[in-house]
């Protein structure tokens, strides 16, 4: 019998031994793809109505779909009884080499999707994170882009993001504005609350409730410290501080409040006249002995002995 007739009987009586199996693989086959399907659909539809840019939803998709194909192969391998357990170990190893060679951006992609789904801010929202500020330009799924008052462009990466501390001055309607003045001593404190008062009575934005606020906060070295508290809209917020910064000094100005600068006063004490005199030291040169040629010098023993000896008599 030649060989492709004994292929043909084997794939035959493969298939009529086991044809319930194969039948059950196909069903699983065709609602696996199916089911597959369904749910990237619905994901596509649910990034699409969020405020991710498209790239970032086609990649997440894209992703959740590989994850799901690769999970389902394993499940159809294993239902026809191929081992799968190095199959397994293979793709765990080279998922393991991924993560490590894009873990930071790994790390950046799942911090974007948790910014995403919590929303701490939104696009055009004036935020803090860490020890950057600006207004959000634009969110994607590995960095936030913001835009600083003085025209600067900011990427920050989204694992940044997430550890940093985010302080967001959109989420409440209204926004505290603190203003802090100084003036000298001497001025009166109710001349300064009664000229503060008047600039603010001219600004319509400043909200009533709460009530602005002008107290004394510090004596300074140099100064009386005043702060001046009071309430804005969130869009108000930067016109007002400049207003109000202007017209104070104007306002300052016309009523002879003082702004000082910043004083030191020292006092020299002459120390001449109590000064004690220093003693001065006399050194005493002592003259070297001169020697006398031709002449013994005899010492003082010598000449001790000389007297104590007697003279000797001759009989």
């Amino acid at each position: 019998m030649p060989w492709y007739q004994r292929l043909w009987e084997e794939v035959r009586n493969f298939f009529f031994s086991n044809w319930n199996k194969i039948l059950v693989f196909a069903l699983v086959l065709i609602l696996g793809v199916i089911a597959i399907k369904i749910v990237v659909a619905i994901l596509g539809k649910i990034f699409r109505r969020s405020k991710l840019d498209n790239a970032a939803g086609d990649f997440i998709v894209s992703l959740i779909k590989a994850f799901l194909y690769i999970a389902y192969i394993i499940a159809l391998l294993s239902l026809l009884g191929i081992p799968t357990t190095s199959l397994i170990a293979m793709l765990s190893a080279f998922a393991l080499a991924i993560s490590l060679a894009l873990q930071n951006t790994i790390s950046s992609l799942a911090s974007g999707v948790v910014i995403i789904l919590t929303k701490p801010f939104t696009e055009g929202d004036y935020v803090d994170i860490g020890d950057k500020s600006g207004n959000v330009e634009h969110i994607s799924i590995f960095c936030t882009r913001l835009n600083t008052p003085d025209g600067k462009v900011i990427v920050i990466p989204n694992n940044t993001v997430a550890a940093s501390e985010i302080i967001n001055y959109n989420t409440l309607p209204t926004r505290r504005l603190e203003i802090k003045l100084s003036v000298a001593y001497g001025t009166s404190v109710n001349k300064v609350k009664t000229t503060v008062g008047g600039v603010l009575t001219r600004h319509k934005e400043i909200l009533q409730d709460p009530a602005p606020m002008i107290r004394l906060a510090e004596h300074g070295a140099s100064s009386l410290d005043f702060v001046c508290r009071v309430w804005v809209k969130n869009e108000d917020y930067w016109d007002t501080n400049f207003a109000l910064k202007e017209e104070i000094l104007e306002a300052f100005n016309k009523n002879n409040i003082e702004i000082p600068f910043n004083q030191l006063d020292v006092h020299v004490v002459n120390t001449a006249e109590n000064k004690p005199e220093t003693p001065v030291k006399k050194t005493l040169k002592k003259e070297s002995p001169k020697k006398e040629t031709g002449k013994k010098v005899i010492s003082n023993k010598e000449s001790s002995a000389k007297k104590e000896t007697p003279n000797k008599t001759t009989g």
